[in-house]
């Protein structure tokens, strides 16, 4: 009988890494079925923190208020009835928006104001100013044609200051040429020639249209949104 030949250095190391191939298997498939676990938990608190974060921004929308954009013929009372279903909240709009309109009977086209969701039982107090803001039309003994001196009379007469109605006569002059019906190209009306984006204020009736101007101008303080006066067309009227 021969003798076996003892095994060579590099046999003994190729069983030895064949015995210990299962164990290492067997802790791969460990260490990817734990990982696996992992990766399932992590997902599960994704998504239960993105819940809870979505739930937040739904109660806080819920409670924002929402932007409205000024359009041609607004007026607050108006969108106070479009979105709450009454008039009487356009006190409050105007308390809530005090940063972005000066006057409450002047509101321009492209403004964004804001609107709460739930407005206060009631409304707000009573804004004395709002009182033109519907009621433009009131009745005068000047009309048609008028001179420098009429258009000055009926600035007085809407309210105006006496200092201001030189000034006054002297832009609804370069405006209209003092015609009571005058109509601009994008349908300004009256003598001083006020834009239809100004909703209610823009009126042909004489006494209706100098109160709008006194309005516009915050009583002859601010003649910037006539471009007769910014161009100096006004100069030398009256």
């Amino acid at each position: 009988m021969g003798r076996h030949a003892a095994p060579s250095q590099l046999e003994k190391a190729a069983e030895k890494a064949g015995k210990a191939a299962p164990a290492a298997a067997i802790a791969g498939m460990l260490v990817a079925g734990q990982a696996h676990v992992a990766v399932a938990a992590t997902a599960t608190t994704v998504a239960v923190a993105g819940q809870i974060h979505t739930d937040a921004m739904v109660t806080h929308d819920r409670h924002a208020s929402r932007t409205y954009i000024v359009q041609p013929g607004d007026t607050l009372s108006a969108i106070s009835q479009k979105i709450y279903g009454t008039p009487a909240d356009a006190l409050w709009l105007y308390q809530v928006n005090r940063s972005v309109i000066r006057n409450p009977n002047l509101i321009y086209v492209g403004q964004r104001l804001k609107l709460p969701y739930d407005p206060p039982a009631g409304g707000a107090a009573a804004v004395p100013e709002l009182a033109h803001e519907t009621v433009m039309s009131t009745s005068s003994a000047l009309s048609g044609t008028l001179s420098c001196a009429g258009l000055e009379e009926l600035w007085e007469e809407a309210g105006g200051s006496h200092a201001e109605a030189e000034m006054a006569a002297s832009i609804a002059m370069a405006e209209s040429s003092g015609e009571q019906y005058a109509t601009g190209g994008v349908g300004e009306r009256g003598y001083w020639q006020i834009n239809p984006n100004h909703g209610a204020l823009s009126t042909y009736d004489p006494l209706g249209n100098a109160k709008a101007a006194v309005i516009i101008s915050n009583d002859g303080t601010d003649w910037t949104p006539w471009t007769t006066y910014t161009s100096g067309a006004y100069i030398g009227r009256c």
